[in-house]
């Protein structure tokens, strides 16, 4: 069955191509295209999202529309159909392709730089931090629970409104209790007085990247607007990146509680799905 889902995916990519060289390109059954793909395994739906790519290389017009909304929206945690690895896949195919001038190239390189750093599947660059004690702690500190990062700012508006309803979550506080999760909360700027005049609940961890790793090294690339979450196994394996819903984090993490094989690539690609 899966097999046949997967040809028949295949087959609308190729309508899909086909009609745009005669027509350009339709936006709207490419984003259908992707939220099919998106239900495939990781890897089959990587090879529709190159197919894709290749058979618009037949129109010049249409394959740059094609990575101008990959960038739109694949590529933005906000939008409903983002995918990080199709993401990836279409600027990797762009890097790769003769449609593109070598000058052309340059944006798909470094916007490829960005969205493989911190890669789902991969393990997450190390933060120091200090906590209001005084003490500095390491993200990739030892410990056998899941973490979820809450990057935020505490000058913004919806930073608060999203940590009132962390605090107000049952699913994020019973599997603290359980001792099944961890929360961190990371300030990532560089003002040490309104970080200090912040309050957390006190089942969460308040740090505050004090050296400027992040924006100094560029180990996270932040998005444009704060708050946006990172899930990590226990051994500090990305499982979720630049994720701006809670629901989504909360859904995933009954997910990946519920699963019986907690290996976190297994934990990776049931997440993808």
């Amino acid at each position: 069955m899966k097999k046949l889902f997967f040809s028949a995916v295949l087959a609308i990519a190729s309508c899909l191509c086909c009609s745009a060289q005669f027509h350009g390109i339709n936006l709207d059954k490419l984003a259908s295209l992707v939220q099919q793909a998106s239900t495939l395994p990781k890897d089959n739906a990587i090879v529709v999202m190159s197919s894709t790519m290749t058979a618009l290389s037949e129109n010049p017009m249409g394959y740059r529309k094609a990575l101008e909304f990959a960038e739109t929206r694949l590529g933005n945690p906000a939008d409903s159909i983002h995918n990080e690895e199709l993401y990836i896949a279409c600027l990797e195919h762009a890097t790769q392709s003769f449609v593109l001038s070598n000058s052309e190239k340059s944006r798909p390189r470094l916007l490829l730089e960005a969205a493989k750093k911190n890669r789902i599947g991969t393990t997450a660059a190390d933060i120091e931090y200090v906590t209001p004690d005084g003490k500095s702690h390491h993200l990739n500190d030892p410990c056998e629970q899941f973490t979820l990062v809450y990057f935020n700012d505490p000058d913004c508006d919806a930073c608060e409104k999203v940590k009132a309803r962390m605090d107000q979550s049952p699913t994020l506080k019973s599997y603290v209790d359980q001792g099944l999760l961890q929360v961190i909360a990371i300030y990532p700027e560089d003002n040490q007085k309104l970080w200090k005049k912040a309050s957390y609940p006190a089942w969460m961890i308040n740090g505050w990247d004090k050296k400027q790793t992040i924006e100094n090294e560029g180990t996270y690339m932040m998005p444009a607007s704060l708050p946006v979450f990172y899930l990590l196994s226990p051994d500090k394996i990305v499982l979720m990146k630049n994720e701006p819903s809670l629901n989504r984090i909360e859904a995933a993490l009954n997910k990946v509680m519920a699963s019986a094989n907690k290996d976190p690539q297994a934990l990776a690609a049931l997440l993808f799905n």
